[in-house]
């Protein structure tokens, strides 16, 4: 008895109907694919961009390219024919007969003046006018003794008005010259006898004025600090100048100085 093996194909036949499956089906893309893909005609394509020509306008025709009509009822009509004007050329009157130039129709002709009148108004120069320069009123800017307003003065002389000078020193202990009265006449440091020092123990800088009284015989009877000149307030050092000054003595200032106010000035610097 005799047996035959049949050889089995299945796997063969299925692997050669996948790749022919795969190739029709490839195919058929690609034709689509080219079937709905016409070629573009000139000029069409891509994306309309209005970008506009004036800061204003109207209407819905985005996409036209020419230029609008300004009338502002001009949108969905038609625009009126505009017939061009004829330039009519000027006729001169200068063309004239050789015959009207030789032959003369009046006898008596009038003769024309063909010299030039020279005019008699000769041509005047325009003065240019200097603008006036604003006066400045001194009693705006400082108050003086020939000032009628009902303000107090400053100052230590017997006539209204505020004393000092522009020039002078903000922080000088008296008026200086051109006082009158009783003074506050400043006196140095160094015209003192047996004047005490002060120790402020370095923690201010300034100047402390103090406004004393002597008798005749140059004794202290009484002194004030924080007289004008001062620069800075402290009661403590204040106390201090006064009784400095109230231990120490000056040089006998005479008849007529009796009870005369004289400025000493403390001078104090941070150490």
């Amino acid at each position: 008895m005799t047996t035959t093996n049949e050889e089995n194909n299945y796997p063969k036949a299925i692997a050669i109907a996948t790749v022919l499956m795969g190739l029709f089906i490839g195919l058929s893309f690609l034709w689509v694919i080219s079937a709905f893909n016409p070629e573009e005609e000139p000029g069409m394509g891509g994306m309309v961009v209005n970008y506009g020509t004036a800061a204003v306008g109207m209407g819905n025709d985005y996409t036209s390219i020419e230029e609008p009509s300004v009338d502002p009822n001009a949108n969905q009509k038609m625009p009126d024919k505009v017939t061009p004007e004829e330039k009519v050329k000027p006729t001169t009157s200068s063309q004239v007969d050789a015959k009207d130039i030789l032959t003369q129709d009046v006898e008596d002709a009038v003769a024309v003046n063909t010299k030039k009148t020279k005019s008699t108004n000769a041509p005047t120069s325009a003065k240019e006018e200097k603008p006036a320069q604003p006066t400045i009123n001194p009693n705006a800017l400082y108050k003086g003794n020939k000032n009628n307003g009902k303000g107090e003065g400053d100052g230590t002389g017997n006539a209204p008005g505020n004393q000092g000078s522009i020039n002078g020193d903000p922080l000088a202990p008296n008026y200086g010259e051109g006082g009158s009265g009783n003074g506050d006449t400043p006196v140095p440091l160094s015209k003192f006898n047996n004047l005490k020092s002060i120790d402020d123990n370095g923690q201010q800088t300034g100047k402390i004025a103090v406004k004393i009284r002597v008798n005749r015989e140059g004794k202290v009877i009484s002194a004030t600090a924080g007289a004008k000149g001062t620069t800075f307030s402290d009661n403590a050092l204040f106390r201090k100048c006064e009784d400095a000054v109230m231990g120490a003595s000056l040089d006998k200032v005479g008849a007529g100085y009796e009870n005369r106010t004289f400025i000493v000035v403390f001078n104090f610097k941070v150490k």
